[in-house]
């Protein structure tokens, strides 16, 4: 499994966060997963840490996970690794999804071993 050096993971749900940390870590996935839980604090962190896996809820009101992304278009920020996380997918979001470059893929929560070996 690849192991990379820096994730994020950004849900508004600090229980989500906690078990998609747990997963990462468990599995050797990634060595530095730093949660958020608002989309805003994530894009200002973004320079300093520059991850290589984003694992980015849909739906964290006030913001979406769709902003996140429309953010880092605006910064000129590029990763091709995001992969977009909901209890529930429509396919309004994986038509949404198909627009942006970046996502990689969308997965249903929660996070699971095989689902992180799907991705290497």
């Amino acid at each position: 499994m690849s192991n990379y050096k820096n994730i994020f993971v950004i849900d508004d749900d600090p229980t989500n966060n906690l078990i998609c940390r747990k997963m990462i870590e468990k599995t050797g996935f990634g060595e530095n997963v730093t949660t958020y839980l608002n989309v805003q604090d994530a894009v200002d962190a973004w320079e300093e840490v520059q991850p290589e896996v984003v694992f980015l809820d849909i739906n964290m009101p006030p913001s979406t996970g769709w902003d996140f992304l429309d953010q880092l278009k605006a910064k000129n920020i590029e990763n091709d690794k995001v992969y977009m996380l909901s209890a529930e997918v429509t396919s309004e979001d994986r038509k949404k999804a198909a627009q942006y470059e970046q996502v990689a893929g969308i997965i249903i929560k929660p996070l699971t071993p095989v689902k992180l070996g799907e991705i290497k």
